[in-house]
């Protein structure tokens, strides 16, 4: 006897959203003209506000918002969709504004950093937040800090683990859809239904996960919520709409976001960001060179800065480089570099002795590097100028690699192309990790990290310096610190 096999439930007919697309101007102002000039549905207490990007066709081009939507929690309440491209900007500012400024509406995003630059761009600046409510931050804040950008699917099974989950997961599924769509496709075409629909699913999952989350918050948390957000909102429009982190010594330095640390630490004054501090002077780099070279290069606008490689070839005209593809000449009227002129050089900084095994020279408790080029019969042709500048807290962004706990028996490998700054972050490193009383001590390949002389540049901090007679010795020499000098942390360049 066989039992009869049931036949699972039917589920139920997906309801259709209902939308209402605005991609004229006159139902712009219809719309708004009836809703006292915001964007909020009427008698709504909670709406998600979603701002859709798409990529433009030349990469250098940022991203830019080509369709605004807004809808209620409530099912069957109408979303709309602003397409912007036929829609008057002016209107649209207005709008948003008097919609992010409504203390009777919650308005829930999802990672407004670039949101608010491209708002910011367009127009909309210095907006008034009341009740604005970033699910990402929600979601570090309440749920877990170890996660700075949760993503649609994290959020929604965090607040309700069934519908909002399934939503999430048909919003993701369009957005893999819709990903080819172009700018340009944005523009010229009208908008298919299916895309309209999975927008608005898209703003009502916001509102549905804050709805969801917002009875088991209470109005403390609430208002933690909305201030970070406003925060995060005024961090992005200085940063360009990058995210903004930084590290918390109460939790062994791990990364968090830092709006997370302000509202934390009760405002932006208690929390103390170290600002870059560049260190370079030129005028020992530059006394090298014939008057006529110097004037040439004090004579490029912020050269302190700008200045990275000098190169003086016997036969050829001299020139500096002072950025990617920038090139100064040092003689205008095309004179070339003689041999007396290189020869005058390699005098001045002390005879061709100074010059080691590798070809390379420095000048003493300084970080600039002369590098020279040989013939065959091993006469000086040329010279490569390197500026050495230290960076003072450039290494502060790896503050969680190289200060925590978990990753104190880890090592760290910095990898760049030439002229990245491998080595100004290197010798950050040396000072940031040596002011922790750890005993740290730099094998210095080629003098570059510590600079040249007996007496390491001060950027290294209290990190001690043992030289490299050539790259073969390198690895004895690491092996005589470990040895000797009861080293705790290894810093090695051109490993």
């Amino acid at each position: 006897m066989y039992a009869r096999r049931q036949a699972p439930a039917a589920k139920p007919p997906e309801v259709l959203l209902p939308v209402k697309l605005i991609t004229k101007e006159s139902e712009s102002q219809g719309f708004l003209g009836k809703n006292n000039n915001t964007f909020a549905p009427a008698d709504m207490s909670t709406v998600g506000v979603h701002f859709q990007f798409a990529v433009q066709n030349n990469s250098q081009q940022p991203d830019q918002v080509v369709a605004i939507v807004i809808c209620s929690d409530v099912p069957s309440e109408v979303a709309v969709v602003l397409v912007l491209a036929s829609l008057s900007q002016t209107r649209i500012t207005t709008g948003l504004r008097a919609l992010l400024s409504d203390p009777s509406v919650v308005k829930v995003m999802y990672s407004v950093h670039q949101v608010a630059y491209w708002l910011h761009s367009y127009g909309l600046q210095d907006p008034t937040l009341v009740k604005c409510v970033d699910l990402q931050l929600w979601y570090e804040n309440a749920v877990d800090r170890t996660i700075l950008s949760a993503d649609v699917l994290q959020i929604a099974a965090a607040c309700s683990p069934e519908p909002a989950t399934e939503l999430a997961q048909s919003m993701h599924s369009f957005k893999a859809r819709m990903s080819p769509l172009s700018f340009e496709k944005w523009t010229n075409n009208p908008l298919p239904e299916r895309i309209q629909r999975s927008l608005a699913q898209t703003a009502k999952l916001y509102a549905t996960c804050y709805s969801n989350l917002r009875c088991s918050l209470d109005k403390r948390m609430n208002l933690t919520c909305a201030n970070m957000t406003n925060t995060r909102w005024k961090v992005a429009v200085f940063n360009e709409g990058h995210h903004s982190i930084w590290f918390d010594p109460a939790a062994d330095n791990q990364p968090r976001s830092l709006e997370y640390l302000i509202s934390r630490a009760g405002g932006e004054s208690a929390i103390e960001l170290p600002k870059l501090e560049l260190q370079c002077e030129l005028d020992s780099l530059l006394e090298l060179l014939p008057e006529s070279y110097r004037d040439a290069i004090r004579e490029v606008g912020n050269y302190h800065f700008r200045l990275v490689d000098i190169c003086v070839d016997v036969g050829r005209t001299p020139f500096a480089y002072t950025g990617k593809k920038q090139r100064v000449l040092l003689a205008q009227d095309g004179t070339v570099v003689s041999k007396e002129t290189v020869n005058d050089i390699i005098m001045n900084l002390g005879g061709e002795m100074r010059i080691g095994n590798d070809n390379r020279a420095g000048i003493d408790r300084q970080l600039h590097r002369i590098s020279v080029m040989r013939s065959k019969t091993d006469e000086v042709y040329g010279l490569t100028m390197r500026v050495g500048r230290a960076l003072r807290n450039a290494a502060c962004v790896l503050t969680d690699l190289l200060l925590s706990d978990k990753n104190a028996d880890k090592s760290v490998l910095v990898l760049g192309h030439p002229g990245s700054g491998k080595t100004t972050l290197i010798r950050d490193v040396a000072r940031c990790v040596s002011e922790t009383m750890e005993n740290v001590c730099i094998i210095d390949t080629s003098n570059e990290i510590g600079g040249d002389g007996l007496v390491p540049h001060e950027c290294v901090g209290w990190a001690r310096r043992m030289m490299v007679p050539s790259l073969e010795a390198q690895a004895g020499v690491m092996v005589e610190c470990v040895q000797n000098h009861t080293v705790e942390t290894l810093i090695v360049d051109e490993i």
